[in-house]
């Protein structure tokens, strides 16, 4: 027996060295896993970092791209609405020649062409020198230039002034 025993406590020895072992490695694994997870945490949070930086700068550029954006659309709405220079000198040139004809030829629509022509050329002059200047810098209402031309002393039953819808209602009469 003293020999089973013997034997027994040599397996035991050599099954607790193999544990030991076995422990070591395993103890020795898990050192390496925890600081390379150590490392990956580490990683993360300077990428998250690194991203919340860029998140925040991206959602700055975001709010001040869409502040532009409707800045942008209200401009382009104003400006779809507003008349050009060509419009409102077209304007100014129709307005000029109807009461350049009511001076000249109250009620006769042929006259219309050459007193357009003439209210043009009249335009024409006007835009080169100081008058042109002072203009561009102080664009004048057009009620000025309509209270320097007055139509002939014809009066409608509606009102005081005479439009240009007044003027053919009374030419078909």
């Amino acid at each position: 027996m003293d020999e089973s025993i013997g034997l027994f406590f040599v397996g035991l020895l050599i099954g607790g060295v193999i544990a030991i072992i076995v422990a070591f490695n395993g103890w020795r694994a898990r050192r390496g896993i925890v600081k390379e997870n150590r490392n990956l945490k580490d990683h993360l949070h300077t990428q998250m970092g690194i991203n919340a930086i860029g998140n925040e700068e991206q959602r700055k550029k975001l709010e001040e791209l869409s502040k532009k954006n409707e800045n942008l659309r209200i401009s382009l709405a104003a400006l779809k609405n507003r008349a050009d220079k060509s419009e409102l000198r077209t304007l100014y040139l129709y307005d000029k020649a109807i009461h350049m004809m009511y001076e000249k030829s109250p009620g006769f629509a042929p006259a219309w062409e050459s007193v357009l022509k003439e209210a043009e050329g009249e335009l024409a002059k006007t835009e080169t020198g100081l008058l042109a200047w002072t203009r561009k810098i102080i664009r004048p209402a057009l009620g000025v230039e309509r209270a320097a031309v007055q139509p002939p002393a014809v009066e409608d039953s509606r009102s005081s002034r005479i439009s240009v819808t007044d003027d053919n209602h009374q030419a078909r009469r």
